[in-house]
Order: C-alpha cells, then sequence, then structure tokens
C-alpha cells in the first residue's frame, strides 16, 4: 500500500495546488468562465494527444449518457462553482469544503442502496457534518459575514455534485472501454457546454507567455492532466473508495497554501473543523469489513478497501 499512499499524497497536493491558482487568477482578472474553459479544452487537448497515441478515440456504445452525466456533474457544475466562490471565500477554506465529497457520497449511496446502513459509518458522517457547520455558520452576524456565509453554503454544492458523480459513476459505467476513454469524452462533453457560455459572456481570457496569470492556467492544465492520469493509476491499483481519500490530504494541503502563499489568517475554530473533517473522510474511506476464520478457527480481521475486494 506504500506506492499507492505516496501516490495518494502527490494528487491532493496538486488538487491544493489547483484551488489556490484558482483563488489567485480569480482576484486578478480572470472571469471564473474563462478559466473554466482553459480547464476543460486544456487536460482535453492532453488526453487527445495521449488518445491518440494509443489509438484509443472510439466512442463506447452506450457511454453518451454516462459521459454527459460525468461531464455536467463532475466537471461543469462543480469548476464553475469552485470559480465563482473563489472570488469570495478563502482558498484554504474553499478547499476544505470541496473535499468533503465522501461525506455526501455515502449518504447518497444510502439513497441509492450502494451501501448498507451502518451506526459507525453514520457518525463518521455525522462528525464531518459538525466540522462543516463550524466552518459554514458565522460566529459575528453582520453584513459581511452574511454575504460571506451565502457563498459558503453555495461551496457546499461543489462535494454534492462530485458525489452525485461518483454514485452516477459507480451505476451506469459502461461495461466495455477505460477510464482514459471515459475521461476524454467527459471532458469533450463539459467543453461543449462550458465554450459556448464562455464566447457569449465574453469572458476569454487570451494566454500568453508574458503574462503571469496565463502562466498559471498552463501551469495548472499541466498539473489537471497528471492529475487526471494519477486518478487512474489509483483507483486501478486500489479501488474507487481508497481514492476518496485524496480529500483530506488536499483539504489539509489546502490550508498550508492559504498559510504560506496568501497569508490568510485561519481561526482556531477552523483548525478544530479540519480535525473533525478529517478524521470522518478516513473513516469513511478504510474500515475493517471481513472477518476470516483460519483453519484453526482464530479469526482475524483484515481491513480492505471497498470494492477492491470482493464480498
Amino acid at each position: 500500500m506504500l506506492t499507492p499512499i505516496i501516490l495518494l499524497v502527490i494528487l491532493g497536493i496538486d488538487w491544493a495546488s489547483g484551488y489556490a491558482i484558482a483563488g489567485y487568477v480569480m482576484r486578478h482578472g480572470v472571469a471564473p468562465n474563462g478559466y473554466a474553459f482553459w480547464q476543460s479544452i486544456g487536460p482535453l487537448l492532453c488526453l487527445f494527444l495521449i488518445q491518440v497515441l494509443r489509438r484509443d478515440l472510439r466512442f463506447i456504445k452506450g457511454g453518451l449518457r454516462y459521459a454527459v452525466g460525468c461531464g455536467i456533474f463532475g466537471i461543469v457544475i462543480p469548476n464553475l462553482i469552485i470559480y465563482y466562490s473563489a472570488k469570495n471565500i478563502d482558498s484554504g477554506i474553499l478547499t476544505i469544503l470541496a473535499n468533503v465529497t465522501p461525506l455526501f457520497a455515502y449518504l447518497l449511496a444510502l439513497l441509492f442502496h450502494q451501501e448498507k446502513f451502518n451506526k459507525s459509518r453514520l457518525m463518521l458522517v455525522l462528525l464531518g457534518v459538525v466540522g462543516i457547520l463550524i466552518i459554514v455558520i458565522p460566529l459575528k452576524i453582520n453584513i459581511i459575514s452574511g454575504l460571506h456565509s451565502i457563498w459558503l453554503y453555495i461551496s457546499l454544492l461543489i462535494p454534492l455534485s462530485y458525489a452525485f458523480s461518483f454514485v452516477f459513476v459507480s451505476r451506469y459505467k459502461p461495461l466495455a472501454g477505460n477510464v482514459l476513454n471515459y475521461s476524454f469524452w467527459m471532458l469533450l462533453v463539459s467543453s461543449m457546454i462550458i465554450t459556448p457560455l464562455t464566447l457569449s459572456t465574453h469572458d476569454f481570457y487570451p494566454l500568453a507567455l508574458n503574462d503571469f496569470n496565463a502562466c498559471l492556467i498552463l501551469l495548472e492544465i499541466i498539473l489537471s492532466s497528471f492529475g487526471y492520469v494519477l486518478l487512474f493509476i489509483i483507483i486501478h491499483k486500489v479501488g474507487p473508495v481508497f481514492f476518496t481519500l485524496v480529500n483530506a490530504v488536499a483539504a489539509v494541503s489546502g490550508v498550508f497554501y492559504a498559510r504560506l502563499i496568501f497569508n490568510q489568517s485561519i481561526s482556531n475554530s477552523i483548525y478544530v473543523a479540519i480535525v473533525l473533517i478529517v478524521i470522518a473522510i478516513l473513516g469513511l474511506g478504510v474500515k475493517p469489513k471481513l472477518i476470516i476464520f483460519s483453519k484453526n478457527n482464530i479469526p482475524s480481521v483484515v481491513y480492505d478497501i471497498r470494492h477492491t475486494c470482493k464480498d
């Protein structure tokens, strides 16, 4: 498990870097729609080159619904909310809230009968909810905090959309094809939606090497493309549920980015919320599941990742 854990930490830092970059460029003249455009088109072009080299640009039968659902709920909705929220929320707080996906994923899995009810796991969900409430409920009521809290609540749609996408993927994944193929068509769908939106609102941001914002956008395109490939490797090695632990790494990394790069102050209550959310995410991602009896009838608890091993 050492290799997947190392890759998971790298990907978590990669994702947190994306939130930090988004927070910076949003505050320095890049419109959310324009940034979302490059974050769909850029990785799409990278995956296009990869798929051309692999000679695998085929469209899988039955994959249209899958691509549309993943593109809308996995990219378009969360990305646009992230970029609009980045103009109104500190990047550290936004990173934390955007990475509580496992909490919502568990509740949706119960709703769609893809997870059995478990009291201990419900307690972990409630623990995470407490952490979220510490962040989103203003301690002092005034005009500024009131407006600020609106964007905090809106930002909760990010993990909800990601969680729905996760349940959608596990429920409607086509039998044929591979993850690179699915991601290419998913990015194509998101690009087809975001491109006309960007052009109609005149939010297109041209890239130039002498522009610092453009250099950051190019850097994020590279990081996003690398993150997609790393995502596939991790899921292939240990399964999708272990992958959700990347949210904990990204949440903690986001706080350090906010402190070191943006010099943003974070209260002690926010650190308490971080601890609660990380505990909840780790608990939901890994749990004892199987009791195996040896020939001598000595029970041994096997800690496995859901969906990696069969019941």
